[in-house]
């Protein structure tokens, strides 16, 4: 049978003695126990079970709800409620009526009414104080409703009977802040103090200690509730209610067992409540107090010996855990101080960051930083990862099935963000402290794990940087090339202009002077036949001349657009190749490119159809400038032998580098591609956008 307990925080008494009353009980069934210590357990209708035990993945029989955990919460008061966290498992509830649960419960009316008859007829008392507990917590109710009726039933007896109520939210802290405020208004210490438990009376205690030396403010009765095992340490001791914490607890475990087992249980169960009659109150003691001073002073004395050892081992493990940089280092730390502290089993659990609604624990896996089991460390977890949490409970208790510790469950957290868990068992006495040891790994914890994130995210940007850094400089490198082979066209264009000048124009001015100086030699005159030789033979080096001005840059792109050049182009490369070309302008007729893209176009489609007439063996030849959604295109298509793209190929020739340079000039996607069902498509692409923007420039 294994059984989940679900309670505060194992760092004040009530919790540590209802718990320990239960895992008393359990060892002697032999029950196992998983006990969940809860932190702002706040029950919502979007989230009922976001940082509650799930029955699946610890395959619990049943629970067992300390409800301190829920006090102050509305929507957790009926069975119906408990059935939205844990469905059908079987619930026990301490210390508070849950409609439809079995509840363990203490009563505590008749003593509460002897405590305070006790105070005002045996030692006379008629100035009360009463520091109640939490607001909307039951218990802190139940007492002040006692004490209240009380007081009201014995004020017509004694005429100068007085109290004063004060909020106090159980707390040292919040009992001397009530002291305070009642000796501003008041000016006058009272005859008695009656705190609804022990830690609030201490805390007035500590009030008067603090302020000894101030006038007006002397000692008083103090009176607390529970019995705290502290009560009696205390100089002088504490009158106090004795709840029997142990005894709740395991009440509970055994109506748990008879709920398991199907048997009908009682719906509330009570245990009586006793007051203890000390020195605090007025009275020389009772028979369950120290013999003598000299013990209890012993006593006290070895309890505070104890305490500073523990709180200074906390502090030095919290340094400790402060200044480690790495999974290791917090391991090393851990694994030093867990013999000094008494902890044969312990873990360190992460959760992974691919967390579930809520931050569900059911379905969060886990990575085991550090586990120990039975007093040995176990290794074989270190490469085990990412492993669901109840997984990670089974394999943890199969490791030494023989022994059933009782482990506790302590969630860590960063902020509000919920990072890992440790569980533990420990003795009693070191529970308190295992607390701030827990919140000091969270811290550790966490720090190291956003140092590995960083470490991580920074090895990832010097790779991206690496490697963008590759693409710049083989970027760079093509350019650099683009750049060269840019440099050696126009080296080739210059040579070729050289040679058609020296070889054709040259010539031909030539023939024309051997001609004129022919001429001029005769006796005769000359003929018109002559003249007219003369003339055409000018007048065909003047068209070559302006033809070869033309290739050089066509002045008439400016003075008669864009359209009418390519149209000449098309007629002019279909007169010298002999090659039918069709060309084909749709643009809208007050739509125009700015001078760059103009020259880079008019040249892209000059350089494909000197290529065409080169190498294509075409029949046809189509150019096509469409506008076609967002962009515009530019096609030259050709019926010949077709194009082979092949990226080995060195020697693919200058021309095509050219096109593509003077396409990434103005922005243009720019791909040759093959043409159905033969020969080639070159290919322009401009956006609209990028014409627009060019324009506005």
């Amino acid at each position: 049978m294994r059984i989940g307990v679900v309670l505060n925080i194992l760092d004040e008494e009530y919790q540590i003695s209802v718990y320990k009353g239960i895992v008393q009980k359990a060892q002697e069934k032999g029950i196992e126990l998983v006990c969940f210590q809860q932190e702002n357990a706040h029950i919502t209708e979007d989230e009922p079970v976001a940082r509650f035990p799930h029955k699946e993945y610890f395959d619990l029989d049943g629970i067992i709800l300390i409800t301190s955990v829920i006090t102050g919460n509305s929507e957790f008061i009926t069975k119906n409620d408990v059935e939205r966290v844990w469905g059908n498992l079987p619930v026990i509830s301490v210390g508070q009526k849950i409609e439809g649960i079995p509840s363990v419960l203490i009563e505590t009316e008749d003593s509460m009414k002897q405590l305070v008859e006790h105070l005002i007829l045996n030692h006379k008392y008629r100035k009360f104080l009463f520091i109640s507990g939490a607001e909307d917590h039951p218990d802190a109710e139940i007492r002040e409703q006692i004490f209240i009726k009380t007081m009201e039933a014995y004020r017509p007896w004694f005429s100068d009977l007085e109290y004063v109520l004060k909020r106090g939210f159980f707390t040292e802290v919040a009992a001397i802040r009530a002291m305070a405020e009642y000796m501003d208004e008041s000016k006058k210490t009272p005859d008695v103090v009656v705190c609804a438990n022990d830690n609030m009376a201490i805390g007035v205690y500590k009030f008067f200690k603090i302020n000894s030396k101030s006038a007006g403010i002397k000692e008083c009765a103090v009176t607390g509730f529970d019995d705290i095992p502290q009560a009696r340490f205390e100089i002088p001791s504490l009158t106090t209610v004795h709840q029997p914490l142990n005894e709740i607890g395991a009440k509970s475990l055994e109506l748990m067992e008879e709920l398991v087992q199907k048997k009908k249980v009682p719906e509330q169960v009570f245990i009586e409540s006793r007051v203890v009659y000390r020195k605090s109150c007025g009275c020389k003691g009772s028979k369950d107090d120290f013999a003598s001073d000299e013990e209890q002073f012993r006593a006290m004395q070895a309890n505070y010996v104890q305490s500073e050892t523990l709180l200074r081992m906390v502090s030095h493990i919290g340094q400790d855990l402060n200044y480690g940089e790495t999974f290791g280092a917090l391991k090393y730390v851990v694994r030093q101080n867990l013999n000094q502290l008494g902890l044969n089993n312990f873990c360190i659990l992460r959760f992974s960051s691919d967390k579930g609604k809520g931050g569900h624990s059911k379905i969060l896996p886990v990575d085991p930083l550090f586990v120990r089991r039975s007093g040995n460390e176990c290794y074989e977890f270190d490469r085990e990862m990412r492993m669901p949490l109840g997984q990670f409970y089974r394999r943890f208790y199969e490791i030494d099935p023989k022994t059933k510790p009782s482990m506790i469950l302590k969630f860590l957290y960063a902020g509000n963000e919920l990072i890992g868990c440790v569980f533990y068992e420990a003795d009693e006495n070191v529970l308190p402290y295992l607390s701030s040891i827990a919140i000091n790994i969270a811290h550790g914890l966490n720090r190291i794990t956003i140092a590995e994130e960083r470490k991580k995210r920074s090895d990832f940007l010097e790779r991206e940087v690496n490697e963008r850094t590759k693409e710049l400089v083989e970027a760079n490198n093509r350019r650099m090339e683009v750049e060269a082979e840019i440099l050696k066209i126009s080296e080739l264009e210059r040579q070729r202009f050289s040679n058609d000048l020296h070889d054709d124009i040259c010539q031909r001015l030539a023939g024309i002077s051997m001609l004129c100086r022919s001429y001029s030699n005769q006796d005769e005159p000359v003929e018109k036949a002559q003249m007219l030789e003369l003339a055409q033979l000018i007048g065909e080096t003047l068209q070559t001349t302006r033809q070869y001005a033309h290739n050089s840059y066509p002045v008439e792109l400016e003075s008669l657009g864009m359209n009418h050049s390519l149209s000449n182009l098309c007629d002019s490369f279909a007169a010298q190749s002999g090659i039918s070309c069709n060309y084909e302008w749709t643009l809208p007729k007050d739509f125009h490119f700015d001078k760059t893209q103009k020259l880079n176009i008019f040249r892209i489609i000059q350089e494909a159809l000197h290529n065409i007439m080169k190498h294509s063996k075409a029949q046809h030849v189509e150019v096509q400038v469409k506008n076609e959604g967002k962009k515009i295109v530019i096609r030259v298509i050709d019926d010949g032998v077709g194009f082979v793209n092949n990226s080995q190929d060195k020697g693919k020739g200058l021309g095509l580098n050219s096109m593509q340079y003077r396409a990434n000039q103005i922005g243009a996607a720019f791909v040759i591609k093959p043409n159905k069902p033969a020969g080639t498509c070159i290919q322009l692409s401009i956006s609209n956008k990028l014409l627009e923007v060019r324009d506005e420039k």
